[in-house]
Parts: C-alpha cells; structure tokens; sequence
C-alpha cells in the first residue's frame, strides 16, 4: 500500500467541468519571485492539421506574455512531432529557439527517435536533470524509440533527487502520466514512493491526454495538466500552464491563449 491520497484522486474529475473543485489563486501584493510556462502536444506534421500556425501561434503567445509578464524559462512536455514524423524534430527546434527565454523539452511517445539522436539535437540526454537559480527541473523520460507507455525510470529518479538542492522547489516533468486511468488503480507505484520520500518535489507535469486541462493534489504533490497547444482532438481550446511563485506559495492556472481567457487555477 501506497501512502498517497487516492482518494482525491478519484472524486477529483479531471476534465474542464470541475473548475469549481479548484481553489481560486488570489493574486499577492509582492512580484512572483518566479514564473514559467509548459505547454505539450504539439505534434507537428499531424497530417490535415496546420501544425506551423499552432507552433507560430504558441510561440507569439509565449513571446506576449514574457512581455507582459516575464518568464524564467519554458517546458515543452513532450510530443513535440506526431507519430511516423521523427525526421521534423529540427523543425520543431527552430520554431522553439525563437522563444524569448531558456526552453526545456521531454520526450513524448510520438517522438520517436533514439536516445543519442534527441542528445545530439538537443543537447542533453532525455533523463536530464536542470538546475536554476530559483527551481531544479526535472526532465523525465516516459517513452522509447517505439513509442511505448512507460512509467519513466523511477531508479534514476530518486538518485537524481538525492544530489539536488534540498532548499530549491524541484518540478518534475514528464509527459505520460504516472496514473495511468482515470479510476487511478493502474499507478506507476515505484514513482510515488519517490515523489512520497522527496517532498521538495512541489509538482509533477503531465501532457499526453489532450483532454485533461486541471490541477490536482495527489498525495502532497500537484499533479499538472495543460492539454495540448497542437494535434486535432482534445479540448475546444490550445493553450498552456503558468506557474508562479511567492513566497513559499505556488499558483498556477491554464490558460487559452487563443481567446485570452483563463481556464482555472490552484495554489499549492
């Protein structure tokens, strides 16, 4: 048994209906201390999709609300292209090197291509560990080359956890969610006994299912979702999260930046 809190998982629906389950973020008198961005899905090449307008259309998105709103950094969680288009990841990297800010992106099981073949393009491994003046990151790969739902290594993760800054907030990322059904009975359980031993773990972030836009408590972590930003199916809208911090106190909300309009929010 578990020690997580299944219990809010289960009479917490995760669709856009439940907005009013969610705690409403009261914005504070002092400036975030930090703030960022992740958005998923954009699965470019999806074929009658306009996959360059939604890239085009994030990135001026992203670009407004740095302006108005100054990011540290942003996360791009996964399915970056669509299944059988792997040879299109460099162009999903030029639209995302015209961000304003330092990027991050995870693998997701429509990026199929190998280990070696996503270091050389971006840089870093797709298990790869971030550290920032004011978070850690944590890049978790939850995928192969042949697109397979894994639950992400749970091994490497808690010998990452152990060589972290225990006094910075560490935000996990990974793009296939670690409850792997809606009734929360099929759990990647080696992933919440690290997330359990390592409370500096503030939230975990998911992509991957286009439908699920919400923010819930799951045990003492929040659990993250922001539907999708490309692809064809999903919610009626393309969007991403926000995360900011005050203090001791995180907030975050999605938001549809097609129709300028905030979705929800919750403060952990």
């Amino acid at each position: 048994m578990f020690a997580i809190n299944r219990r809010t998982f289960l009479q917490v629906s995760l669709s856009s209906a439940s907005v009013g389950l969610l705690s409403q973020c009261q914005p504070a008198d002092v400036s975030p201390s930090l703030r960022f961005a992740v958005a998923s899905d954009g699965h470019y090449g999806e074929p009658n999709t306009p996959s360059d307008t939604y890239y085009t259309d994030l990135l001026t998105a992203l670009t407004n609300r740095h302006q108005s709103s100054p990011l540290d950094f942003v996360v791009i969680n996964g399915d970056l292209i669509h299944q059988g288009n792997s040879g299109l990841l460099p162009a999903t990297k030029a639209y995302l090197d015209k961000l304003p800010v330092p990027y991050y992106v995870t693998r997701g099981n429509h990026d199929q291509v190998s280990v070696a073949t996503w270091q050389a393009l971006w840089g870093y491994p797709t298990n790869h560990v971030v550290e920032l003046p004011k978070a850690t990151l944590v890049l978790l790969d939850t995928s192969d080359e042949t697109g397979a739902y894994l639950c992400g290594d749970a091994a490497w993760l808690r010998k990452a956890m152990t060589t972290v800054r225990a006094d910075l907030p560490v935000f996990l990322f990974m793009h296939i969610p670690f409850i792997h059904n809606v009734q929360g009975t099929d759990v990647c359980g080696d992933i919440v006994k690290v997330l359990n031993d390592f409370p500096t773990i503030r939230a975990v972030f998911h992509g991957h299912d286009h439908t699920k836009d919400l923010g819930i408590f799951y045990g003492q972590a929040a659990l993250l979702f922001d539907a999708h930003f490309g692809s064809s199916w999903g919610t009626t809208y393309r969007g991403y999260r926000v995360v900011e911090q005050r203090g001791s106190d995180m907030s975050t909300y999605q938001y549809d930046y097609v129709n300028q309009k905030q979705i929800n929010s919750l403060t952990f």
